[in-house]
């Protein structure tokens, strides 16, 4: 974990930034009301901020412990891109009755387009996706330490984040295409020529993958656009992937006025 040393509210911040930049949702937790009707002292204040990310405390506090496990809990019980509150009256600090109102806001990352492998074309992809807004995570191949595969299994990709492994030849793919077709990403790409993908998925399917997984391979990637070098090929998969996710064909748009 970093050195935090710049205050509380700016390590709260920070954490959500990171869980952002990483692809990671988060809850920022407030404290907007309290009250001790024995009148004794709650160890919060108004305002007092929590991040929550992959379900534990990330950085600042609502005050003890016990307010922050509040916290976690209703941060657990939002759903995508949803806010909720949360009143709680409970036994705190020896035997005085206290009540804790809060507030969370959930933050989810934007979709995300992973790319294996560190050929030209895997690099105009991901040049491409990051010009047009994507979070890009590049998964670099060509460096003695670079392990795409670990880091899929690290990270694994979720329901709004697309996936292209550029180089079919690459000594990972074998096990990371029946990962990732198993997994949840939307879109699941792999370059290489029609036959070499038939090959693919032959050996897929002999190794036992479901014909409904298999389904789910873009394979070759890409519309058909006559594409010609590095970035008019990055160009076609980027489309098919922005066509895929709005559950778009991919086709012309053009009407034949001729007609």
């Amino acid at each position: 974990m970093r050195k935090r040393t710049r205050g509380y509210a700016v390590d709260v911040f920070e954490a959500l930034v990171e869980a952002a930049e990483t692809g990671r949702p988060a809850v920022l937790v407030t404290v907007i009301g309290m009250e001790s009707p024995a009148g004794g002292h709650i160890p919060s204040r108004p305002g007092a901020k929590l991040a929550v990310v992959d379900g534990t405390v990330a950085a600042g506090t609502l005050g003890c412990a016990e307010f922050d496990t509040a916290g976690v809990e209703l941060a657990a019980s939002l759903p995508e891109g949803e806010t909720g509150t949360l009143r709680r009256r409970a036994v705190f600090r020896h035997g005085e009755e206290q009540v804790l109102e809060l507030f969370a806001e959930r933050y989810d990352p934007q979709p995300a387009v992973v790319v294996a492998g560190s050929n030209p074309v895997g690099r105009a992809v991901a040049d491409l996706a990051e010009r047009i807004g994507r979070r890009v995570r590049h998964l670099a191949d060509d460096a003695a330490d670079a392990d795409p595969l670990a880091a899929l299994r690290a990270q694994p990709p979720g329901p709004r984040d697309a996936v292209v492994l550029s180089d079919h030849d690459a000594p990972y793919v074998d096990e990371a295409l029946p990962m990732l077709l198993a997994g949840e990403a939307y879109f699941v790409g792999m370059l290489g020529s029609r036959r070499h993908a038939g090959e693919v998925v032959d050996g897929l399917r002999k190794s036992g993958v479901p014909a409904e997984q298999l389904a789910r391979l873009h394979s070759p990637c890409g519309l058909d656009i006559g594409s010609r070098g590095p970035e008019e090929i990055a160009l076609s998969i980027v489309a098919e992937i922005v066509a895929t996710e709005r559950g778009r064909a991919g086709g012309r748009m053009g009407l034949n006025w001729a007609a």
